[in-house]
């Protein structure tokens, strides 16, 4: 079944196509058609500060960090794909409207969250939470862990990852060794044969790709980093691009409590946007053995010394 490993990317190029590029190709669309990105006119940017876009109502901002994010221009959206009732990718996409800087979170499924000391062992995985709580339950699960307010989602699917990368004629990625895997039980089938070196991997090979993990020295963290690059390839070359085919095809894959307003609002803010403005980070922690099972145990002072950074904040907060 196509359902590991997809989502990563869907959610990643997608809602960062959509939010920090294709919101300008949106409203080409559906407002002018003539009008080209970079000479733009007549859009208003969106006010992140406080009771805007960025305002949490579940996030405690007496805090210090909370003092300085009532004010911030840094919009924190949580990306969830989803494997039937469980969240089998999650990210956050942290975008700061005045220094035009976005920082990709990676959030490992396996990380601990332990929510009644009486549950299940495997109900304790973040990757849980959504089954039982809901976009909701999830996104304050997020915001409890990182310590930021987080009040927008984007719910992704996996259906579209091949005719999105065909759309954009194939994603050129470092294939860090031949990667080869076969599993005829899958549904459908699937046999992996990806040469190591530099390729250009279309739709289906993209799959492919994406889906891969035995061969990595760390099998999920692993798995993230390649992905990573992958996404971030990706969308360096959906930037180069004006594919409004693109759009329609992405948009119709997502579910979010970002309007059309809120997209449009956007565009006003990314004009120049590139991925060297793009910082990749995998949630710290440590994978650790607990109750029978693998966990990833977030790391409360690396969460916190990786949270002020992005803020502008030095640790000595209190």
């Amino acid at each position: 079944m196509i359902k590991h490993f997809l989502k990563i990317f869907i959610a990643s190029l997608m809602l960062i196509t959509i939010l920090l590029s294709v919101t300008a190709l949106g409203y080409i669309i559906l407002i002018d058609r003539d009008i080209v990105i970079g000479t733009m006119k007549n859009v208003e940017s969106k006010d992140l500060s406080n009771k805007g876009l960025a305002f949490s109502s579940t996030f405690n901002y007496n805090t210090p960090l909370g003092k300085i994010a009532k004010t911030s221009k840094r919009l924190n959206i949580l990306l969830v794909g989803l494997e039937n009732q469980r969240t089998d990718t999650i990210m956050v996409l942290s975008y700061d409207s005045e220094s035009n800087i976005a920082d990709i979170i990676s959030i490992p499924r396996d990380t601990y969250y332990p929510r009644d000391v009486y549950d299940r062992p495997d109900t304790k995985k973040i990757n849980a939470v959504y089954s039982g709580e809901g976009i909701e339950g999830l996104s304050n699960s997020i915001q409890d862990i990182l310590g930021i307010p987080i009040e927008k989602y984007v719910i992704v699917d996996y259906n579209g990852v091949v005719a999105c990368v065909d759309l954009l004629g194939g994603v050129e990625v470092e294939v860090p060794f031949h990667m080869k895997y076969s599993d005829p039980y899958d549904d459908p089938p699937l046999h992996i044969d990806i040469p190591e070196g530099r390729q250009l991997l279309n739709g289906e090979q993209s799959l492919k790709f994406l889906r891969f993990r035995k061969g990595y020295d760390n099998q999920d963290l692993g798995r993230i980093e390649a992905q990573q690059r992958f996404m971030k390839s990706a969308v360096k070359k959906a930037l180069s691009l004006q594919l409004p085919s693109l759009i329609n095809e992405a948009y119709s894959y997502i579910e979010t409590n970002l309007s059309l307003t809120d997209y449009l609002g956007l565009a006003g803010n990314i004009i120049g946007f590139s991925t060297e403005n793009i910082n990749l980070h995998i949630m710290p922690g440590t994978e650790t053995p607990l109750e029978g099972l693998s966990f990833y145990v977030p790391d409360e002072d690396e969460i916190k010394k990786l949270i002020y950074s992005m803020y502008g904040m030095n640790n000595d907060y209190n």
